[in-house]
């Protein structure tokens, strides 16, 4: 989820400096680690573009929304588990 996050604030860093005079545009990119997706940011050195960013805010918000289904769906696996364990 924080993977998700951290490309929906850059996608809006981006929109909302979209007519800001020498801003250049930056992009999300990740890496999987030990401990799970990391991402970060780094200019790319051009233009904003405010269809592309839109596709990119839409793209995290959708990531965001599944991980949190995700997180929800192991939340009730984990309920039914502890349910199925304990002796009545």
């Amino acid at each position: 989820m924080a993977a998700a996050q951290t490309r929906l604030d850059i996608a809006a860093e981006n929109l909302s400096n979209l007519s800001s005079a020498g801003y250049t545009r930056r992009e999300a990119f990740g890496a999987l680690t030990a401990t799970g997706a990391r991402v970060s940011a780094r200019s790319t050195g051009g233009r904003v573009d405010g269809v592309s960013e839109m596709i990119a805010v839409l793209g995290a918000q959708r990531a965001f929304e599944g991980a949190g289904k995700v997180v929800s769906a192991i939340d009730q696996t984990r309920q039914h588990a502890a349910e199925a364990g304990r002796v009545r």
